[in-house]
């Protein structure tokens, strides 16, 4: 049997159904931890397909799992499905297209292998990539412990099988002052937003002297509510971004120095905390790049190793840590995700040929786990050797 061929065939069937899909998610953008109407919509297509699916954990309302078992436990093919869109922005970093992807691929390979080939085929639905670390929480419920590799697309400007993700931890900086009459009796109060934009010049200045790789990114959440009341509260959310852990903690470290500094200098009193999960640097697996950057190939996407100059976090990089994965950026746009450009990319032709690739690629890399002989042990010897 020529797989690839099936494989295409498969894809192009269901063509109108998957990119129908795709649009529906995206014109229905939910933000994180709130992608009721996306997690029901995949988890109805998975299961008119013949998959079992279940919640995951009350905590996580709209994560979901669905399996297909084809003969045996393992080894198991497991795809994530990310959900939540940008406040804003909509589906601007293409998580309509990777929903999407995740579940075709599960469903074409399901189609596709024959009763010789066994194993299990698995979807988790995974929610709040883009704020709250909804897969570091999937870790935690033990969602992957049973996985043997997890695979995952992303649309993007680049075509590349090389994964690479900062470190990041995210803080919110409160500050509590006191209210007074800002123009009666400004004497009498302590102005928390004062605190707050302090600390924030502070940081603007620290970043200058930020080594390479570091970044410092935040918003003021909070700073009162009317202009003739000194406020008593303030908050500001920011984001910490290093190539290491390593590097991350000693900035976490600077930058709340920075936060008690200026609490002391304007009188208020000070809280740092960590609303997310940290995540980490992404674990490369040679093997698993190997396997894929020949795919891209057979769909004309030429040098499918590069590696970028910069890029951002994801907390599909924590599932790295525990067991193979990879994440394949497959080019939707010209223009950069968490645009308005890339959002309306993702639902127009650029967006639907990653999709329908991006399918391929999952299906296709799918099906050589469960059927080639040897593949997932040197896929879990490159695993045990990286960092």
């Amino acid at each position: 049997m020529d797989i690839a061929a099936t494989i295409c065939k498969e894809i192009e069937t269901r063509k109108d159904d998957i990119l129908d899909l795709s649009r529906r998610i995206h014109g229905d953008p939910e933000p994180a931890f709130r992608e009721f109407r996306t997690s029901s919509l995949l988890q109805s297509v998975l299961s008119a397909e013949g998959f079992a699916v279940s919640g995951v954990t009350e905590a996580l309302p709209t994560a979901f799992r669905a399996f297909f078992r084809a003969g045996s436990d393992h080894p198991r093919v497991t795809y994530t499905a990310e959900m939540d869109a940008l406040p804003g922005l909509g589906h601007a970093c293409g998580h309509n297209i990777i929903a999407a992807a995740a579940t075709y691929a599960a469903i074409v390979l399901k189609a596709v292998i024959g009763r010789e080939v066994r194993g299990t085929i698995k979807v988790i639905g995974t929610p709040a990539e883009e704020k709250g670390s909804g897969k570091v929480r999937l870790i935690q419920e033990g969602v992957f412990g049973d996985s043997d590799v997890v695979l995952q697309i992303h649309p993007h400007m680049v075509d590349t099988v090389i994964a690479q993700a900062k470190a990041r931890r995210t803080m919110t900086i409160e500050y509590f002052g006191k209210k007074a009459h800002a123009a009666a009796a400004p004497q009498d109060g302590i102005n928390a937003l004062d605190a707050l934009v302090l600390f924030y010049q502070s940081a603007a200045l620290l970043r200058s002297r930020l080594p390479k790789g570091c970044l410092l990114n935040g918003i003021i959440e909070d700073g009162g509510h009317a202009p003739n009341v000194i406020p008593d509260y303030a908050r500001g959310r920011f984001s910490l971004r290093a190539d290491s852990i390593r590097e991350l903690d000693g900035l976490f470290e600077q930058v709340s120095a920075c936060a008690g500094a200026a609490a002391a200098a304007t009188g208020c009193r000070y809280r740092v905390e960590e609303p997310d999960p940290a995540v980490s640097t992404f674990r490369r697996n040679p093997v698993l790049e190997d396997l894929f950057a020949g795919y891209f190939e057979e769909r004309e996407r030429s040098n499918p190793r590069k590696t970028r100059d910069s890029y951002g976090s994801t907390d599909l990089a924590n599932v790295s840590q525990i067991v193979p994965t990879i994440e394949l950026l497959v080019k939707a746009s010209d223009s950069p995700i968490h645009t308005e450009e890339f959002a309306r990319d993702a639902s127009g032709d650029g967006g639907d040929r990653a999709l329908l690739d991006g399918i391929f690629f999952l299906a296709r890399g799918g099906y050589e786990v469960l059927a080639q002989s040897g593949l997932l042990d040197r896929i879990r010897q490159a695993f045990l050797e990286g960092e």
